[in-house]
């Protein structure tokens, strides 16, 4: 799934979460792309992390 699809998701569920109300899809997706935005940093810190961890145990052996 791309970026577009991911973020089209979030919004959804915003929406739904916000008992669908009309004419607000434009803050609903920038709402969500502030997530999908987060969650991918999120995820480079923990892939950062786990990296290094990789690298360090393999240099001590």
């Amino acid at each position: 799934m791309g970026r577009q699809d991911e973020i089209r998701l979030i919004a959804y569920h915003i929406w739904e979460e916000e008992n669908c109300p009309a004419g607000h899809d434009c803050e609903h997706w920038l709402k969500a792309e502030a997530i999908w935005d987060e969650q991918q940093k999120q995820k480079a810190v923990k892939q950062s992390t786990k990296a290094k961890a990789v690298k360090k145990k393999h240099a001590k052996t």
